[in-house]
């Protein structure tokens, strides 16, 4: 079964299991299986359609909420929010909460905030789809992981993002899926800015386990999402594209990082990309 490229993804990204929706019953945060101050967790709410709301727009309901919030340094430091439409689907929104700590992210929970915010999601669901989800990112192994999603190293206005949903059997083990959990990315974003490496095109990674079942292909399937951070499109094709000759021997690097999930049982994998507005610190959408 050939892989799902961008090219042929069409319907909802992903597709959530109906009964596991936030449609079938009262909208609210997922419950993660690990707490702790260290445990990095990414709510990740799908609006279709999406609000139209720009980034700094001071009468839309989030950006209000969240700029109250960002008075309080915990907050701050330790959650950034972003919001973008997928260029794949330009008609939804992503509103992504990732938290450096899910014992903050609990304290947010069982705050007089979380009640607004979620009292915003329901009007919100009146007239849309609203999807909410989570991913757990504590054992991500990318280069730069000692923050949360998008608090690392790279400076830039702007950062594009490919959010590539991988899909297994629903019936994974857990040895399984600590195998998986090892399979990463080449990355050489170390030498971010130089033309001289197109391997140094993926800038930061990070991946981590969608926590409720998706449909692929008429089938329920377990979701392993990668957030891959590209220095642009083009340094992007450049890396799918690469090869190098390592001893008579061609190299494909993203065949050779695609390959080890074809083989732990991959059913296929579909992406999104998005960009992303970077803030000064203390903004409405954090650093």
């Amino acid at each position: 079964m050939p892989p799902l490229t961008r090219a042929r993804a069409h319907h909802k990204f992903p597709d959530f299991v109906p009964d596991a929706s936030s449609e079938a019953s009262p909208l609210a945060l997922r419950q993660p299986q690990r707490t702790g101050r260290h445990t990095k967790l990414l709510d990740w709410i799908i609006l279709n359609p999406g609000t139209g709301a720009a980034p700094h727009d001071e009468t839309d309901p989030i950006n209000q909420l969240f700029r109250l919030l960002f008075e309080e340094s915990d907050y701050r430091y330790h959650l950034r929010l972003r919001r973008s439409c997928p260029g794949e689907a330009p008609h939804t929104e992503w509103l992504m909460l990732a938290w450096n700590s899910a014992d903050l992210r609990a304290k947010f929970i069982n705050s007089p905030h979380y009640q607004y915010f979620i009292e915003i999601l329901t009007t919100w669901a009146s007239d849309r789809s609203v999807q909410v989800s989570m991913i757990d990112l504590t054992q991500s192994r990318g280069a730069f992981t000692g923050g949360a999603f998008w608090s690392t190293q790279y400076i830039g206005p702007v950062e594009y993002y490919e959010l590539m949903a991988v899909y297994f059997p629903e019936s994974l083990t857990g040895t399984q899926i600590q195998k998986l959990d090892k399979i990463t990315p080449y990355n050489l974003g170390v030498l971010i800015g130089t033309d001289v490496y197109p391997l140094a095109g993926l800038t930061d990674w990070q991946h981590g386990w969608l926590d409720q079942p998706v449909l692929f292909q008429g089938q329920r399937a377990r979701c392993l999402v990668y957030l891959m951070r590209w220095e642009d499109t083009k340094r992007e094709r450049e890396y799918k594209r690469c090869r190098f000759t390592i001893e008579g021997q061609d190299v494909d690097y993203w065949g050779e990082f695609v390959t080890p999930l074809k083989e732990c049982g991959m059913l296929g994998y579909e992406s999104q990309h998005a960009s992303f507005l970077r803030n000064r610190l203390g903004s409405v959408l954090g650093a």
